[in-house]
């Protein structure tokens, strides 16, 4: 099972543990304003169904969000592992530049790092042709190939973002022509009491799928904030330790 699974899969557990507490509570509590708080969290079955969407979409989201945090994390912590010369007044001669391809291939059969993929590449552009142009180019362009990447991988997130409210709307939608089927009933007491109903799933889906849509929209900036940062500093530390420090004869 890969990780996008079990993100759903553990989307899918909280999404139902939500609808189930909603529903026993509506069905329990006798208290007007804790029975209709219970309602709006998708209480009410049939309509709780868009809820139970909603919340799908959010914490399959979140959890996407959250694996790409942990990415960004670690791959932060090749900063720590001194890969390049960091001292001041460092030179590296070709033959340190070969040794660090050598180390750097060594590093890559521990673990897949963006870092070590970038300075492996610009040590292998600088022992073809021995063009500092060349290794600031080739650097600058493996950076922008990251970047394309992690866009790519937040596609699924910026679709659920997307869907939460989408869905909202289609309960708004289903809610409003439930309640319009009842609009011949609306002078007896049972026919207004379903209108009333349908009504509060109408508004009740959108309201939720709003508030959720407000959060999950602020990790995602957070999240792409944080890797275009992360991109960026590698592009600045790569060019910094290994390629302004390289001298030729």
């Amino acid at each position: 099972m890969n990780q996008r699974t079990k993100n759903l899969a553990m989307a899918a557990v909280c999404a139902l543990i939500i609808i189930v507490v909603a529903v026993a509570g509506y069905n329990i509590i006798g208290q007007p304003t804790l029975k209709r708080i219970f309602q709006m969290l998708g209480g009410n079955m049939p309509g709780g169904i868009i809820q139970f969407l909603t919340y799908l979409a959010f914490f399959w989201g979140m959890f996407e969000i959250s694996s790409r945090f942990y990415k960004v994390k670690e791959e932060q912590s090749s900063f720590d592992m001194e890969l390049l010369p960091e001292q001041e007044q460092w030179v590296l001669s070709p033959d340190d530049v070969n040794d660090l391809k050598i180390k750097m291939i060594e590093k890559e059969k521990e673990q897949s790092l963006l870092m070590v993929g970038i300075i492996k590449k610009a040590a292998t552009k600088f022992r073809a042709n021995k063009s500092i142009s060349d290794v600031i180019e080739i650097v600058s362009t493996q950076v922008k190939i990251n970047m394309t990447k992690s866009e790519n991988a937040q596609s699924l997130i910026r679709y659920l973002a997307w869907a939460i409210p989408s869905i909202g709307f289609i309960g708004t939608i289903l809610g409003i022509a439930e309640s319009l089927g009842y609009a011949d009933q609306a002078s007896e007491p049972e026919g207004l009491a379903q209108v009333t109903a349908a009504m509060y799933v109408a508004f009740d889906t959108t309201l939720i799928s709003l508030i959720l849509s407000i959060i999950i929209m602020y990790f995602i900036h957070s999240l792409q904030e944080q890797e275009d940062e992360l991109h960026m500093h590698m592009e600045e530390y790569v060019i910094e330790n290994l390629v302004n420090r390289i001298h030729i004869e």
